[in-house]
């Protein structure tokens, strides 16, 4: 494959890993990307890991997008973002040497259309599922859980017109999990789809070295409200009514306080925790419980994995990329209290096959290594785009 420019406004972790994997085959042009460094001590938590000459850091775009957004009321931080770097990017002089464009959904319509001028293939990366799936989703949830109080998330007609003509010019689209493929081919998408699972992060999350003692321990990390199935996790808990148990809900709950009381008492929340302070929390529970009703993937699956903490999880997200269901993992029917329930006592009944579940999953973990992952990215996307 040709020399590709990466694009992505704020130096996501997984488009990071992008940037890598061409790197580390001699195929990366440059990183073009928000406030970011090639070392770690300079920029905390932006170290991208590709060399200076490499990086193009846009940090006043992203600092003026954040700072726009602040001052306006009604703006977005993440729309003025994604379409002042994509904007930006357009623009700029790119290496003489480019012979493709890697850009991420949202920030990629103006950067694609300079790259179809010049005749270069272009790579979308869809990090979630398509709008419309997640629209129909948030619909069918809002009717099931009307006392919830999330207000269903509709994107702007801008919006979705802007993600539509994206798609539209894109040779080759790049995701992370089957779900999000399925998304894509059941709203016509005519480019060809690139499946490339994320990277196991094993080296930041260490693996317990004994079985949790104490209460059985059911743990949520992330965003809590209707498209992370939150509901039906709280439902299934309370009927499952376990023994000296803890569920334990770490992040922000997106989930009215009137429903949420419906529930007091049966779990506990903690509002933050930075991801580099994750790995204890993940290493004294028994499960990580992330019945997703729409991800594009759910990192939070392959930390705890990592950690030696099994998932019960769905097919909707990369659950099916990342577990074998019954041996280190469990993919239970999305949308399904019953199902919950079982999966819930079943562990709980048998502790010790849990735990022996969590060390299948580091061992899992430990087979899909950044460097292995990141050259069946180059390779599928230079079978697809045929370079």
């Amino acid at each position: 494959m040709r020399p590709l420019l990466v694009s992505h406004p704020h130096a996501a972790a997984f488009a990071s890993f992008t940037a890598r994997a061409f790197a580390a085959r001699q195929q990366l042009a440059q990183f073009v990307t928000g406030v970011a460094s090639s070392k770690a001590s300079v920029v905390r938590n932006r170290s991208v890991g590709v060399e200076p000459r490499l990086l193009r850091s846009l940090a006043p775009i992203e600092l003026g997008a954040r700072l726009a957004a602040h001052l306006i009321p009604g703006l977005s931080a993440y729309d003025a973002m994604f379409v002042a770097h994509d904007a930006t990017v357009a623009r700029l002089r790119w290496p003489k040497h480019v012979g493709a464009v890697y850009a991420y959904e949202d920030a990629a319509l103006r950067t694609f259309r300079r790259a179809e001028q010049m005749n270069l293939p272009r790579i979308w990366d869809l990090p979630v599922p398509h709008w419309r799936t997640l629209a129909e989703m948030w619909e069918q949830e809002h009717r099931r859980w009307p006392t919830a109080g999330a207000v269903p998330h509709v994107e702007p007609e801008w919006k979705r017109l802007r993600k539509d003509d994206e798609l539209r010019l894109a040779n080759v689209v790049s995701v992370a999990s089957s779900f999000t493929r399925s998304s894509l081919e059941a709203n016509d998408a005519r480019a060809p789809i690139v499946v490339t699972p994320y990277p196991f992060p094993v080296e930041q999350f260490p693996a317990k070295a004994t079985r949790p003692s104490g209460p059985f321990t059911v743990l949520a990390v992330g965003t809590h409200g209707l498209r992370k199935g939150t509901p039906y996790l709280l439902d299934a808990w309370k009927r499952a009514d376990l023994r000296e148990a803890r569920l334990i809900l770490i992040g922000r709950l997106e989930l009215s306080k009137a429903f949420l009381d419906g529930y007091a008492g049966t779990f506990e929340h903690i509002p933050h925790v930075a991801r580099t302070e994750l790995a204890p929390h993940y290493q004294a529970a028994d499960v990580l419980a992330f019945p997703t009703l729409g991800d594009g993937f759910g990192l939070v699956m392959q930390e705890a994995m990592c950690s030696g903490t099994p998932v019960i999880t769905t097919r909707c997200g990369g659950g099916p990329e990342c577990i074998r269901n019954g041996e280190d993992g469990w993919i239970v029917d999305s949308s399904n209290v019953d199902a919950l329930v079982d999966a819930l006592r079943a562990r709980a009944a048998d502790r010790e096959g849990t735990w022996r579940a969590g060390a299948a999953a580091r061992a899992k973990a430990e087979t899909w290594t950044e460097a292995l992952a990141g050259a069946a990215l180059v390779d599928g996307l230079g079978g697809a785009t045929g370079s």
